[in-house]
């Protein structure tokens, strides 16, 4: 058995990974690739932080046993989840260990060392224009070049893909996708690491008062990756006075710990950051032998660092779904959409705080407790940064513990409003 899968990001590699233990597989990406770790075209936020969620690095090493120790070597920080400084909108979240191993490092050393240990053949410079479809079912994809004959065809060619485009020259209609905009925009320059930096420093953004952010990582080479965050169109700039005025409006002194730290890049800006689902599952007429995983299905805003952790769940649904017939490729893509239900409800609805008015609702009155909750409990922090890192599910946050911990915090404060630059966490 023969399997295709478009795209050769992360998403298309642990999908190559898994399919392999059954199929004879090929990977087509369209950028030329090569063996060290570089940024390329096809993978445009590359350039910006990329929160590699604890769940997604439990199940990339399951995938590829020794690869946290390999990134290691190769310079990526590893540090305990509880140990990152964030503050938010009431102040610096609570630090406690967690026991949770945390990697900060570049997108492209951890696509290039998962893309050395997949096993499939993996062929770069090929431009997928579209699907070879007879009596209902994809034969194969075709190309600039020509055809590849495939018993099964994955999309993973992320937001660019264009697979219901093809579908639809097919006669096969799909629903106009969910769309989530909180207008976000990112602009990313590297430094030098200094030496007392921590592995990961950040102010969230807060609907509706707090459209300003940061977020900054140690990664590999002993440098820093700082990427200046705006939502609702409030973009730090590319031109370099500009960007650094940014960073001074913010409420972390993240200028004051950059004064020493020499700038080794330009300013880079990503502002794709839209969050769109595609409810590939309600497909009637789906055909058999095509799959779709990752960003194809479900892109999320980036800031929450969900992607690549929902992508290898996906991927590891091949080891257990064998059927590529019409009705079984509807099933595995019941299955996708149910991998991704949670971590989207997630994001989406922290996007759409931007966009709607949420004073006086129930998740909005919810999510002020939670604020006040990480910056004062460390038991709640802990319970929160397991369900962010998707260690554990989101109902372990409703229950009457959680309940009775989060009114105690809100009786004793703290207040929201501006804290002064010079602040630090506890």
């Amino acid at each position: 058995m023969k399997a295709v899968v478009m795209g050769g990001g992360i998403a298309g590699l642990v999908a190559a990974h898994v399919l392999s233990e059954s199929h004879d597989v090929v990977v087509l990406e369209r950028d030329e690739l090569t063996d060290e770790p570089e940024y390329r075209a096809g993978v445009p936020q590359g350039r910006h932080t990329h929160g590699l969620l604890v769940r997604g690095g439990e199940l990339l090493e399951e995938l590829f046993p020794g690869l946290r120790d390999e990134l290691v070597r190769a310079g990526a920080v590893l540090a305990d989840a509880g140990d990152m400084q964030i503050l938010n909108p009431l102040g610096w979240l609570a630090k406690t260990h967690l026991g949770m191993p945390l990697l900060s490092l570049s997108r492209p050393l951890l696509e290039t060392s998962i893309r050395r240990r997949v096993r499939a053949e993996i062929v770069s410079g090929v431009h997928v224009t579209g699907l070879s479809l007879r009596d209902g079912k994809v034969d194969g994809v075709l190309t600039r070049d020509g055809r590849v004959d495939a018993d099964l065809v994955v999309d993973a060619s992320g937001r660019s893909s264009k697979l219901p485009a093809w579908l639809a020259a097919a006669g096969i209609t799909t629903p106009e996708p969910e769309v989530v905009d909180s207008g976000t925009g990112y602009a990313t320059r590297i430094y030098t690491a200094p030496q007392d930096f921590p592995v990961v420093y950040a102010e969230s953004l807060s609907a509706p008062d707090l459209p300003r952010g940061v977020a900054a990582m140690r990664i590999e080479g002993d440098r820093l990756m700082v990427t200046a965050q705006g939502a609702l169109g409030d973009h730090p700039p590319r031109e370099l006075d500009g960007f650094q005025e940014f960073l001074d409006s913010l409420r972390v002194p993240i200028s004051e710990k950059l004064a020493d730290a020499e700038p080794l890049t330009p300013v880079y800006l990503f502002a794709r950051t839209a969050s769109r689902r595609n409810a590939f599952e309600d497909v009637a007429d789906w055909p058999g032998g095509l799959v779709a995983v990752g960003d194809a299905v479900c892109a999320f805003n980036p800031v929450y660092g969900q992607g690549i952790t929902v992508a290898t769940m996906e991927a590891l649904l091949f080891r257990r779904h064998k059927d590529f017939s019409a009705q079984g490729c509807r099933a595995f893509q019941r299955k996708v959409a149910r991998t991704s239900r949670a971590p989207w409800a997630m994001s989406s609805n922290a996007d759409r705080s931007w966009s709607e008015t949420r004073k006086g609702g129930v998740l909005g009155w919810y999510l002020k407790k939670w604020q006040a909750g990480i910056v004062l409990d460390p038991d709640l922090f802990r319970r929160f940064v397991r369900v962010v890192h998707m260690v554990a599910s989101p109902a372990t946050l409703l229950n009457p513990v959680v309940f009775r911990r989060l009114a105690r915090c809100s009786r004793q404060g703290p207040r929201p409003g501006r804290r002064p630059a010079g602040s630090t966490p506890r």
